[in-house]
C-alpha cells in the first residue's frame, strides 16, 4: 500500500467532515502504513477459528446509536451473551455519527486502536477498505461450520452495497428507505389516490394547495430528492455528472415551479417535514421510514397517517452497516461474526425493526406476520418500498459533492423568486467538480 495514497484519502475524508485530522509527522504515518500492510499480510495467512471451545473472547463495538435505538441494540447484545456466555461485547457509544467518523479517521493513524468492529456508512470506509483494513466476511459466510443461514435472504438492494470485487465487506445494520407519508383523512376527504411516480406526485400536491390552500408535499431531504430524481432518469450522481445538464434543471425546475407555486414546500426551520405534516401544514410529504416514531408522536389523534411507497420505481438506501477489522485476533474475528450473524437473524431483525422503525434487513423478516402485523404503518408497505432500492455511488470526494448539493438546493428553493437557474448552475458545477478533486 502506498502512504501518499492513504494519507490523502484519509485527509479529503476529513477536510469534507469539515474536520482536520492532524498526520502526526512523517514517522506517525509510516507507522500506519506499515500496520495496514501487516495486517494485511496477517489475513492472508490466518486461517479461521470454527469453534471457541469456551475461551472467554471480548469484542469491542463502536457504534452511534442512542436513546430508544441504543436501548434496541443494548437489548439484542444481552440476548447474544446469554445464548454466548463466553463472547463479551463491548458496546462503546461515540455520541453522534459525525463523532463516529472523526474517531476512526483520526484512529487511522494508529490501526492497532481499532475496535473489531464498528458500524458506518459506506464512504467513511473507503480508505480502510483500500487500505487492506477491513475483514473479508465472505469466508467466514462460506465456511461449513460457521456458515450465514441465508445470506441470499438479506435484501438484493442492501447486498449490493457491502459486495466489492467478489467480497463481501460488511453486514447491512440499521437500514432504512425514503417513503411517502400522507394524511389519509385528507386524501379520503379530497378523494385523492397515491400518487406513484412523479406527474402524478405533482398533481396530487396541486389539488391539495386548491383546495386547502396548503402545501400539497415536502421533501425532507433536497439531496436525495436530487439524486432520486436522476436516478429514475438512468443518471449517476457521481463525479462524472453534469449538474448543468438538461436533467439536473428539470429536476431542480419540477421542484422550483411547485416551490414558486406553492404546491410544494421544503422543510425550512422545521429541519424535517414531519413537523409541519403534524402541524397540518402539508398534506403529504416525502421522508425516511425511520421517523414513524415522530410522525406518530406529532400527530397524536389529529387526523389518520398512512405510509405508501416512494413514488418512483426506484428509492434510495440508507443507514449503516457493520464492519470488521481484520487486525484483530482469529478469535475475535470468530466472535465477532458470530454476533454479526445474530444481528442479522431473521428474529433479531423483527425484533430490532419494531423497536426501531428501521427496515429489517431480511426479506424473511419483512414477510413475516409478526412483523407485518405489528401496529407500524411501514410494516405492511415495506416489502413493497424496498423492491428497487439503489446505493449512493461512494468515492472520494462523493459524500462532500452530497452535502454541497443540499446547501445549493436549500439556498435556491429558499428564495425561489428571480432565480437565474442556468447563472447559479454554472457557479455551483465548480463546487461540485471541486468536491471530488480534493
Amino acid at each position: 500500500m502506498k502512504i501518499k495514497k492513504i494519507l490523502k484519502t484519509s485527509l479529503a475524508l476529513a477536510l469534507s467532515l469539515g474536520v482536520l485530522v492532524g498526520c502526526g509527522g512523517n514517522e506517525k504515518a509510516n507507522t500506519a502504513s506499515n500496520d495496514a500492510s501487516n495486517a494485511s499480510t496477517e489475513k492472508k495467512e490466518s486461517t479461521i477459528v470454527e469453534d471457541l471451545k469456551d475461551k472467554k473472547v471480548e469484542i469491542t463495538f463502536w457504534h452511534a446509536m442512542s436513546g430508544g435505538q441504543g436501548e434496541a441494540l443494548e437489548k439484542l447484545v444481552k440476548e447474544f451473551e446469554e445464548k454466548n456466555p463466553n463472547i463479551k461485547v463491548n458496546l462503546q457509544n461515540q455520541a453522534a455519527y459525525k463523532d463516529l467518523n472523526q474517531k476512526l479517521t483520526a484512529t487511522m493513524q494508529s490501526v492497532d486502536q481499532l475496535p473489531t468492529i464498528t458500524q458506518a456508512y459506506p464512504d467513511w470506509m473507503v480508505q480502510f477498505i483500500d487500505g487492506g483494513l477491513v475483514q473479508d466476511l465472505k469466508p467466514y459466510i462460506e465456511n461449513e461450520k460457521l456458515k450465514f443461514d441465508n445470506y441470499d435472504d438479506i435484501v438484493e438492494g442492501l447486498r449490493n452495497e457491502v459486495e466489492k470485487d467478489g467480497k463481501i465487506m460488511a453486514l447491512p445494520f440499521n437500514k432504512s428507505t425514503e417513503i411517502f407519508w400522507y394524511n389519509k383523512s385528507l386524501f379520503d376527504e379530497l378523494g385523492l389516490k397515491v400518487p406513484r411516480n412523479y406527474d402524478e406526485l405533482k398533481e396530487v400536491a396541486k389539488k391539495i394547495h386548491d383546495e386547502k390552500g396548503i402545501a400539497g408535499v415536502g421533501f425532507d431531504s433536497l439531496s436525495n430528492y436530487y439524486q432520486t430524481y436522476l436516478e429514475n432518469k438512468g443518471i449517476k450522481m457521481d463525479s462524472k455528472l453534469d449538474v448543468t445538464s438538461d436533467v439536473s434543471k428539470e429536476a431542480i425546475n419540477y421542484y422550483l415551479d411547485g416551490i414558486k407555486e406553492g404546491y410544494f414546500r421544503i422543510a425550512g426551520s422545521d429541519k424535517y417535514m414531519s413537523a409541519p405534516f403534524a402541524n397540518e401544514q402539508v398534506g403529504a410529504y416525502i421522508g425516511s421510514n425511520a421517523g414513524e416514531v415522530y410522525v406518530k408522536d406529532g400527530v397524536q389523534g389529529k387526523f389518520e397517517y398512512e405510509a405508501a411507497a416512494y413514488p418512483a420505481e426506484k428509492s434510495v438506501q440508507q443507514g449503516t452497516n457493520i464492519y470488521m477489522f481484520n487486525n484483530a485476533t482469529e478469535e475475535e474475528k470468530t466472535a465477532a461474526y458470530l454476533f454479526l450473524k445474530f444481528l442479522t437473524e431473521k428474529d433479531s431483525q423483527i425484533q430490532f425493526g419494531l423497536d426501531t422503525g428501521y427496515i429489517p434487513v431480511r426479506q424473511s423478516a419483512i414477510k413475516d406476520d409478526a412483523y407485518k402485523n405489528s401496529d407500524s404503518k411501514v410494516a405492511p408497505i415495506i416489502g413493497e418500498a424496498t423492491k428497487e432500492l439503489y446505493t449512493r455511488v461512494v468515492e472520494p470526494g462523493s459524500q462532500q459533492a452530497y452535502n454541497d448539493t443540499q446547501s445549493f438546493l436549500e439556498k435556491i428553493f429558499s428564495n425561489p423568486e428571480n432565480v437565474d437557474l442556468d447563472k447559479e448552475l454554472e457557479s455551483f458545477k465548480q463546487t461540485y467538480e471541486s468536491a471530488y478533486q480534493q
